[in-house]
């Protein structure tokens, strides 16, 4: 017999994707290619430019510096966050998801996590390295279309497809209802599930077509039925791909002849009777708030096993694809509710901060590699730089030296506003550096070795060209500095040791498969680029009001220096007395 599947509606099998449950079955969804996917990011950059947009006059009216200091920070909030919050808030969707109808789910069907669409929104930034092709060819060599991001992040990008049952009652035209008796009821309860399918998927949406283009489609199929089954040659393969529907899954006008097709048909019959509690549980489902309504959780919990027994019936007897596809997205978007993962309580965030974190720092030899890259080639390039001031000028050029101690050859005596304006930009630009520095790294983390080097040595040849200026120059320049170094510095620092942390997954695999090993060394990475994001963003304050405010030295040392002590206690201190702790749990 001819392969049936030519005439159904199912999505090509390699885009399927099965995520089993608990309840031993398992729901589908189909994985979004690179063309719907890029459509959804045009219409977001396009959302947000419109926010931007719309946002900037009233913000400019609070005064120019002042304005425009803050809409930098929305800038960056839209540009790095907007996404990673989005879809977590909404469950996998932004609003360019929504109009394309995909959204973001875990590798486990499960709504992604915080961590997992920062990860995949940051890695952004590694998939146009060098060029946007790069994350073309991650999502054609995946398999399942995971640019970079997802595939760190351990997730996937799916139709959001919301399929209506199919119904079984359906009119039977008169010459299928005349070919109906004819036909061998017993080999057609025989016909295997994929032809059946193939034969409902044809009837239901035959009369989009004209006749002649439906009789061309039912040619194939109804044909090689009609010479298996001794027909006339004058049958009509549509009238007969029509009666075989109707003995397969019943219709209003011959109950009995339905009845003789078999089982499927009962089971199609008995499934359009659950349809009023598959409507109850979707009720529930579009709640904004997760409480059960009228306080009945027993309840809700039964619908949903309910519908999964119903899943695998429809599965079993290869019913409907509509019926099939509805199953599924209901079981689906059940699961994701039931099986959520608990809100972290206060005491579980306060060991995160105070134990899990510092202890993992401490303890990685990634910080350790970092440190080295970035405060090892600053010492060293501060220390020629200053011995042999052409070393800087070869670095950064004499117009680069020049224009650095002509800005610092006058001190500083900012005004609120202008604080504000150079709030925004050391945010926009400052924690932009240390997420590029870590998105880079999963280049098996050279990336962020790179990016550490480079600025270790362009910072380590400035500090070194202003030791060699004048007095009143280097004075100038030193007090500036002072107060938020420490939180800047070892931010961005924090930032390449997450990016390389982030790449040795793709080397060191630890025996694993080199996917499960990535999205391992990404998680590991998290709490990392947490901390250096945290950093740069408390150094950008201090940097605007405190490093340029007409204060004494020893105010700007003394925060400064309270700054490193901070970073002393938490890094060394409790890092530890957190690995010990986690070395004891671990044995």
């Amino acid at each position: 017999m001819p392969n049936a599947a030519h005439l159904g509606t199912d999505p090509p099998l390699d885009t399927v994707r099965s995520f089993p449950t608990p309840e031993h079955i398992a729901f589908r969804h189909r994985t979004a290619g690179p063309l719907v996917r890029a459509s959804a990011w045009l219409l977001d950059v396009l959302v947000r430019s419109l926010a931007l947009v719309a946002i900037f006059v009233p913000i400019a009216l609070l005064g120019m510096d002042f304005g425009v200091g803050l809409w930098l920070i929305a800038w960056f909030l839209a540009d790095w966050l907007f996404g990673a919050l989005a879809e977590w808030r909404w469950k996998g969707l932004t609003p360019g998801k929504r109009l394309c109808h995909i959204r973001v789910v875990a590798i486990d069907g499960q709504p992604p996590s915080l961590a997992a669409c920062l990860l995949r929104n940051v890695l952004r930034f590694a998939d146009a390295l060098p060029t946007p092709a790069t994350g073309l060819a991650a999502m054609v060599l995946s398999g399942d279309f995971q640019r970079l991001g997802d595939l760190a992040a351990g997730t996937l990008v799916v139709y959001d497809e919301r399929p209506q049952p199919a119904r079984v009652a359906q009119e039977l035209e008169p010459a299928a209802a005349r070919l109906a008796p004819l036909l061998p009821r017993g080999e057609v309860a025989l016909l295997s599930g994929e032809t059946a399918r193939a034969i409902h998927s044809f009837v239901a949406e035959r009369r989009r077509f004209h006749p002649e283009r439906r009789r061309e489609m039912a040619e194939r199929l109804g044909e090689a039925l009609r010479v298996r089954w001794d027909l006339p040659p004058t049958t009509d393969p549509d009238a007969l791909l029509c009666a075989v529907h109707a003995l397969l899954f019943g219709t209003a006008v011959d109950e009995a002849a339905a009845l003789t097709g078999g089982v499927a048909a009962r089971a199609l019959a008995y499934l359009e009777q659950r349809q009023p509690a598959w409507r109850t549980l979707e009720t529930w489902l579009t709640r904004v708030d997760a409480t059960p309504p009228h306080g009945k959780p027993a309840e809700l919990s039964a619908l949903y096993r309910a519908a999964c027994a119903d899943l695998a019936l429809a599965d079993a007897y290869h019913l409907p694809t509509a019926t099939q596809g509805y199953l599924h997205h209901l079981v689906a978007r059940s699961h994701a509710r039931f099986y959520r993962p608990a809100p972290l309580a206060w005491a579980r965030w306060r060991d995160r901060v105070l134990v899990e974190v510092p202890g993992r720092l401490y303890a990685d030899p990634s910080l350790r590699v970092a440190l080295l890259a970035f405060y090892g080639t600053f010492a060293l390039c501060a220390a020629l730089s200053t011995w042999h001031p052409e070393l800087a000028v070869r670095a950064l050029g004499q117009d680069g030296i020049d224009s650095l101690r002509e800005m610092y050859a006058h001190g500083f005596d900012r005004k609120p506003d202008e604080g504000v304006l150079m709030g925004g930009f050391y945010i926009h630009h400052n924690i932009g550096i240390a997420l590029s520095c870590f998105a880079s790294g999963i280049f098996a983390g050279i990336g962020s070795l790179v990016w550490l080097t480079f600025n270790g040595i362009a910072l380590g040849c400035s500090f070194g060209a202003m030791i060699a200026a004048d007095t009143e120059t280097r004075g100038h320049f030193f007090t500036f500095v002072l107060a938020h170094s420490p939180f800047e510095l070892t931010g961005i620092t924090l930032a390449g040791a997450a990016g390389f942390r982030l790449g040795v997954g793709l080397v060191e695999t630890r025996g694993l498969l080199w996917r499960d090993s990535l999205r391992l060394a990404a998680g590991e990475s998290v709490p990392t680029l947490g901390t250096a994001a945290v950093l740069v963003a408390c150094a950008a304050p201090i940097e605007a009001f405190v490093s340029p405010a007409d204060l004494p030295i020893w105010f700007k040392a003394g925060v400064g220096l309270g700054c490193a002590l901070l970073l002393a206690l938490w890094l060394g201190v409790l890092g530890r007395r957190g690995a010990r702790i986690l070395q004891e749990r671990a044995a």
